[in-house]
């Protein structure tokens, strides 16, 4: 699967996963505590988002941490056309993924001391980033 195609996958099953838990773009967004246009740009399946965002939304759809990585990384068992919401859900056995662990908190974070070190570094340079942008 090339990374296009993983792209339009992880769209189609976040779209798919909101409707199906009767959420707008911008619930899921507030629910994640990401951008709205995260999640836009997500469903459109055309770019990437930074990982931390990936597991907050993993988190808000009630998915295994690393199953959108796990998708563009070509590490699905399934055939892009075949994989379901279900399949990103949590299994019975943990598992680990490389690369690394963040852990997004059940509710979205009204302080900075909230997040862990590697979450503010993430957060900020993100920010960062889309500020000198404009």
């Amino acid at each position: 699967m090339d990374e296009l195609e993983a792209l339009q996958t992880i769209g189609r099953l976040i779209k798919e996963e909101r409707l199906a838990q009767g959420l707008s773009q911008v619930q899921l967004a507030k629910q994640a505590g990401t951008a709205i246009k995260t999640v836009r740009t997500l469903e459109s399946g055309t770019r990437r988002t930074q990982e931390i965002n990936q597991r907050k939304l993993e988190h808000a759809l009630g998915w295994r941490a690393g199953s959108m990585s796990e998708v563009l990384k070509g590490k699905s068992s399934f055939a892009p056309d075949q994989i379901t919401p279900d399949d990103m859900r949590n299994s019975g056995e943990p598992r680990q993924y490389p690369g690394p662990h963040v852990t997004v908190p059940a509710a979205p974070i009204a302080r900075a001391s909230h997040l862990s070190d590697e979450e503010l570094l993430a957060e900020l340079t993100y920010r960062m980033m889309h500020r000198n942008r404009g």
